[in-house]
């Protein structure tokens, strides 16, 4: 029997929610696959892909279906640098869930909404859109989703110099992540905090353990961006350990001193519980 011949006449045969299910998810695929692999040829053919689902659930007059796939959409063209594109999709599907009064998905349309804008550098707007959606996550005990709200909060902060507020958030997303069961989750929340304050902010005891936290929770990933962050999170962690270098083009001995002086006398006074 033609199993190929069969298959192909019963989709055929199919309304229009089965073929946007079918699109949809082979656009998921794709999606994920480009990530992993960095291939951008997945990634066009997860834009026709979405682009067909959206079609066959509009015909099939599934609007929720239709907004999902908006969403989603817009989160790739979002990883892809397509800003106006991701905008265009997340306010089509704002419409959507707003005339449902669907609070739950317009908070994940949100959250993309707050990622595009930390992207286009509009961090005071990334801000405001994602603290309702935090709100929205903590009501409904969504942890995995509440630390990458958490996270995007924190990037925030950290780019409008609140940068106490900042470690505070992810910090807390972090240990929260990690306790609720969500170690993905808390293994990226906490290559967010090295990378926005790993240089500087964190104690190089801290630093040392949150860069050990994230490769424990993320021993098991295949996803590439992932890895190239942990890379880049274990640089940022070296760099700290080892200090400056005579060969550093800014290098000033008394300077050098002086910051050795101080990281010492910090990393004492905190082994005493003093500050």
């Amino acid at each position: 029997m033609d199993y190929p011949g069969k298959a192909r006449e019963f989709f055929e045969a199919g309304g229009d929610a089965l073929k946007g299910r079918w699109h949809g998810q082979r656009a998921l695929v794709l999606r994920r696959l480009s990530t992993a692999e960095r291939r951008l040829d997945y990634a066009d053919r997860a834009i026709i892909e979405y682009t067909a689902a959206i079609y066959h659930y509009e015909q099939a007059g599934h609007e929720r279906y239709c907004g999902y796939n908006l969403n989603n959409l817009a989160f790739l063209f979002y990883k892809l640098g397509r800003y106006s594109e991701a905008h265009e999709r997340l306010d089509r599907a704002e419409e959507i869930f707003e005339r449902h009064k669907d609070t739950g998905s317009l908070a994940q349309v949100n959250e993309t909404r707050a990622r595009v804008f930390v992207a286009e550098r509009h961090y005071t707007e990334a801000n405001r859109f994602i603290a309702d959606v935090i709100q929205t996550f903590e009501k409904a005990g969504e942890f995995g989703r509440l630390t990458d709200a958490l996270a995007i909060q924190g990037v925030a902060r950290a780019r409008l110099d609140l940068h106490e507020s900042s470690l505070q958030i992810l910090r807390h997303a972090m240990s929260m992540a990690q306790n609720s069961g969500a170690y993905s989750n808390a293994g990226l929340a906490a290559l967010t905090l090295i990378e926005e304050h790993g240089k500087e902010r964190l104690s190089i005891t801290e630093l040392f353990d949150i860069y050990n936290r994230a490769d424990e929770l993320l021993k098991d990933t295949q996803d590439a961006e992932e890895i190239a962050r942990l890379r880049s999170c274990a640089r940022v962690m070296s760099r700290r350990i080892i200090g400056v270098r005579l060969s550093d083009k800014d290098f000033v001995l008394p300077e050098a001193v002086h910051a050795f002086e101080a990281r010492f006398i910090r990393e004492a006074l905190e082994a005493e519980h003093g500050i």
